[in-house]
């Protein structure tokens, strides 16, 4: 460690570099990518990892602090603030989105491309629960851990031409009303890769854009 411990943020962060830095080796070695791929590492991992370290060190500096300020926070005022702010859900839900980290993305990295209402190139994937209507959650499809592409409603025949033809997987979900309030687009398409986070997002599922993306990348899928 390098920074305190406190909150296990550190394995966290060495658990989401590790898993960042490892589909892209693997896909660069099976020359099913180009080369500079692994320039993305650094793109999307270093800013959370300073931002980290930071943090993590102010308050491990306020919580041992032997001035009055700080004792008056931890004995006084902390045990009065923390089960009050807890008690609200919005904040349990920003607060287990911090800690969990699954609130980080990766915006502005070379490989997030495109937007649809509020899902963008380089955001996590949207947790829906029952995607298909048959209670099967559309994470379920990223156990593959390979690019797949995921479409919420109707697509076309070109796409699944597409896809076919570059043994890439399509997964179309029947849409949902509940859907929109995850974010994701009507008929849109939403290339994932293997990490779960959004590559590409197209509001009108276009082949042309996803084949520019595939070939931009020289990503090929590995199955």
């Amino acid at each position: 460690h390098i920074h305190s411990p406190a909150g296990g943020q550190g394995m966290n962060t060495g658990i989401g570099d590790a898993v960042n830095l490892a589909w892209k080796l693997a896909a660069v070695l099976q020359s099913r990518a180009h080369a500079s791929l692994l320039d993305s590492y650094e793109q999307e991992r270093i800013g959370f990892a300073r931002e980290l370290v930071k943090t993590t060190d102010q308050a491990f500096t306020s919580v041992t602090s032997s001035g009055w300020m700080a004792r008056l926070t931890r004995l006084r005022l902390a045990p009065f603030a923390i089960p009050l702010l807890l008690s609200s859900t919005a904040v349990r839900r920003a607060m287990f989105r911090r800690v969990s980290q699954t609130a980080i993305d990766y915006e502005g990295s070379s490989l997030s491309t495109g937007w649809t209402e509020t899902v963008q190139g380089g955001d996590r994937l949207p947790w829906i629960r029952n995607a298909n209507g048959t209670g099967e959650e559309n994470f379920a499809p990223l156990r593959s851990l390979d690019w797949q592409v995921h479409v919420y409603g109707d697509t076309t025949k070109e796409l699944r031409e597409m896809c076919a033809a570059r043994g890439l997987p399509l997964h179309v979900y029947p849409w949902r009303k509940e859907m929109q309030c995850k974010g994701v687009w009507r008929n849109a398409a939403y290339l994932i890769r293997p990490d779960g986070y959004v590559g590409l997002a197209d509001a009108v599922g276009s082949v042309a854009a996803i084949a520019s993306y595939l070939d931009t990348h020289g990503i090929r899928p590995a199955h």
